[in-house]
C-alpha cells in the first residue's frame, strides 16, 4: 500500500496536475455556488474536457471539481440561505445568521478553513485505516443500516428546543411520508406517484431543502420589504479569525472531522448525514446551546 501511495504522490506532484487541481477546485466552487447545481452536475459538465487528458490527469481534475463543488455549496447557504448541495444544509443553520449580523466574510472563512481541515484529516485517516475499513464496509448488513437510520432519527432530539419535541416528531413523520413517494427499491413498485413521471424517482432532498430555505427566505424578504432589518448589512468583509475564535473552533473541527470520516466510510451514508450528525453532536456538547441557530461559530464549523 505504501508503494501505491508514493506512486500516487509522484503522479500528483507535477506542475500540470497541480494546475488541474487548482483549476478544478475553482470551477467546481463556482458551479457549487449556484443553488441546485451540485457535484454531480459539475462533474457532468467537466467530463468532455477530460477527453484530451491522460486518465490520471482526468481523474485529478474531476476530483478537484468534486471537492470544489461540495465546498461551493456552503457559499450560497451562508449568503442567501439557499443550500447549493444537500450536504451544506446544516451550514445554513448558523452561517446565514452570521451573515445577517454582518459577519459574512468571517463565516465564509470559517467554512473554508473547517472544510480544508476536515478533508485533509479524512484523507490521512483513509490512508492509515483503508484495509480495515474495507473489511468493515463489506460486513455492513441490513441490521446495521437500520441501526444507522435509527441513530439519525434519534438525533432529532439534539435539534429540538426544550418543549418542542412533539413538533420535531411530527416533522420526522412527515419526512418519512414524503420519502415513501417513488419506486420501491426492493419490489420495483411505484408508490404514491399518481401516474406522474417526475415522481418515479421520488422527491429530491435538495429540492426540499431549496423549498424550505430559499423559497421561505424569498417570501420573508417580500413581507419585510421596506423594513430596515430586511437587509443584510456587511459590517466587515474581513476573513480574519481572532485567536479566541481559532481556539474555539479547533476542537470542534477535530471532533467533527473524525465523526464525518467514520460516517462517510459507512456504505450509503454521505455528507448530508455526517453534517447533520456533526451539528447535532456539537450542539449537545456545547455549553451555549441556546445560541445555536443564531450565528454560533461552532455551529458553522462543525458541518
Amino acid at each position: 500500500m505504501l508503494d501505491g501511495i508514493l506512486l500516487g504522490l509522484q503522479t500528483v506532484l507535477t506542475i500540470e496536475n497541480l494546475a488541474l487541481v487548482f483549476a478544478g477546485c475553482m470551477v467546481g466552487t463556482f458551479i457549487g455556488m449556484l443553488p441546485g447545481l451540485g457535484p454531480i452536475s459539475a462533474i457532468a459538465l467537466m467530463i468532455p474536457i477530460t477527453y484530451g487528458f491522460d486518465p490520471a490527469s482526468g481523474m485529478i481534475l474531476l476530483a478537484g471539481v468534486y471537492y470544489g463543488a461540495i465546498f461551493g455549496g456552503s457559499t450560497s447557504s451562508i449568503l442567501i440561505n439557499a443550500p447549493g448541495v444537500a450536504g451544506t444544509v446544516a451550514t445554513a443553520f448558523d452561517g446565514y445568521p452570521m451573515a445577517q449580523k454582518g459577519q459574512a466574510g468571517k463565516a465564509l472563512a470559517t467554512a473554508a478553513y473547517a472544510s480544508f481541515a476536515g478533508g485533509t484529516m479524512a484523507a490521512l485517516f483513509l490512508v492509515i485505516a483503508a484495509p480495515f475499513l474495507a473489511d468493515l464496509s463489506l460486513g455492513f448488513q441490513s441490521a446495521d443500516y437500520f441501526a444507522l437510520m435509527v441513530l439519525g432519527l434519534s438525533m432529532l432530539a439534539a435539534f429540538s428546543p426544550p418543549g418542542e419535541y412533539l413538533k420535531a416528531l411530527l416533522m420526522t413523520c412527515f419526512g418519512l411520508m414524503l420519502s415513501t413517494v417513488g419506486t420501491d427499491l426492493s419490489a420495483g413498485v411505484q408508490r404514491f406517484t399518481f401516474g406522474r413521471m417526475d415522481l418515479i424517482d421520488g422527491i429530491s432532498f435538495l429540492l426540499l431543502a431549496m423549498a424550505t430555505f430559499a423559497l421561505s427566505e424569498a417570501v420573508m424578504m417580500v413581507l419585510k420589504r421596506g423594513q430596515a432589518d430586511a437587509e443584510i448589512k456587511l459590517s466587515s468583509m474581513s476573513m480574519r479569525l481572532t485567536k479566541k475564535e481559532i481556539r474555539t473552533i479547533a476542537p470542534v473541527v477535530t471532533r467533527s472531522s473524525v465523526l464525518g470520516f467514520l460516517i462517510g466510510v459507512l456504505p450509503g451514508a454521505g455528507a448530508t448525514i455526517a453534517s447533520f450528525l456533526a451539528y447535532g453532536a456539537e450542539r449537545s456538547l456545547a455549553d451555549d446551546k441556546s445560541t445555536f441557530g443564531e450565528g454560533n461559530i461552532k455551529g458553522l464549523a462543525a458541518p
